[in-house]
């Protein structure tokens, strides 16, 4: 469990690392950021994402609409994509801010419990 939880975070390094080489993602400005925490809800037919975020008691739900060129990885298994993130599992979602929003341009899909 631990060495799957570390490959992960090395991937999802590597990932932001190439992002970075690539260039910023479809969106207004350039800064990303990274929510990690459980899929509230994804609707892949209007490219859009829910994720909450758990901190200290408190809980942050982002509503994040997906990049056109989006990139989604997992550890193991086929690669996914949005069609195949599901509600209920634990993601770190790569984004730009825009507005109240997030342009999200790589999903990580992290490995189960």
């Amino acid at each position: 469990m631990r060495r799957a939880r570390v490959a992960a975070v090395a991937l999802s390094g590597t990932l932001v690392a190439l992002g970075a080489a690539v260039g910023p993602a479809a969106a207004n400005g350039t800064t990303q950021r990274e929510i990690q925490g459980r899929v509230v809800s994804v609707d892949a037919a209007s490219g859009t994402l829910v994720v909450a975020h758990e901190f200290r008691g408190k809980t942050t739900r982002l509503t994040l609409k997906a990049a056109p060129t989006i990139r989604v990885f997992a550890c193991a298994g086929p690669r996914p994509s949005l069609e195949r993130v599901k509600t209920g599992m634990t993601v770190s979602a790569f984004y730009e801010v825009v507005g109240a929003d997030g342009i999200v341009n790589l999903i990580v899909v992290e490995p189960g419990p």
